[in-house]
C-alpha cells in the first residue's frame, strides 16, 4: 500500500498539472495557451480552482513522498504505514475531485485529514529511522529422510 500512494501521489499531480491545462484551455483558448502566458490568468472559474488544485497537490507530494520513501526504505511496512497511506490516496483522490467541483467543506476536511497523514507518515518514518526494526532471520527448514 505504502508503493502505491507514493504512486497515487504522482499521478494526483499529474492528473491535477492536465485538469490546469484543461481549464486554461477552455478558459483562454488555444491562442493564450500557445502564447508567452505574458498576462496573468484570474484565480477564478475552474481555471483558478484546477491552478490552486495542483498547488496544493504539489505541495502536499513533497510532504509526503520522501518521508513515505524513507519509510518504504527502512522496511517499515506496519499496519499503521498501511492505513495511513491508504487514507492519504484515497483522500487526496477526494481532495482533487473536492477542489475542482467546488464542494468547500468536504475539501477543507480532506485537506486536513491529508495533513494528518502527512504527520503521521513523518512519525513513522523518523520512528523506524530512530528505531530500526531488526532483520528477521530465516529459519531454514531441513527435511530428515523418512
Amino acid at each position: 500500500m505504502l508503493t502505491l500512494s507514493i504512486i497515487v501521489a504522482g499521478a494526483l499531480v499529474w492528473i491535477s498539472a492536465v485538469g490546469q491545462h484543461i481549464g486554461n484551455l477552455t478558459s483562454h483558448g488555444a491562442k493564450w495557451v500557445m502564447s508567452d502566458r505574458s498576462h496573468p490568468v484570474s484565480d477564478d472559474g475552474f481555471a483558478g480552482r484546477s491552478a490552486r488544485t495542483l498547488r496544493n497537490n504539489v505541495e502536499s507530494c513533497a510532504m509526503y513522498v520522501p518521508v513515505a520513501f524513507l519509510s518504504l526504505v527502512l522496511l517499515q511496512s506496519s499496519w499503521a504505514t498501511g492505513v495511513t497511506a491508504g487514507v492519504y490516496a484515497a483522500i487526496h483522490t477526494i481532495f482533487t475531485l473536492c477542489y475542482w467541483l467546488k464542494f468547500n467543506s468536504l475539501r477543507s476536511l480532506s485537506w486536513l485529514v491529508g495533513m494528518i497523514c502527512n504527520a503521521v507518515m513523518a512519525a513513522l518514518a523518523l520512528q523506524g529511522a530512530a528505531f530500526p526494526q531488526p532483520k528477521q532471520q530465516r529459519r531454514s527448514v531441513s527435511h530428515a529422510p523418512i
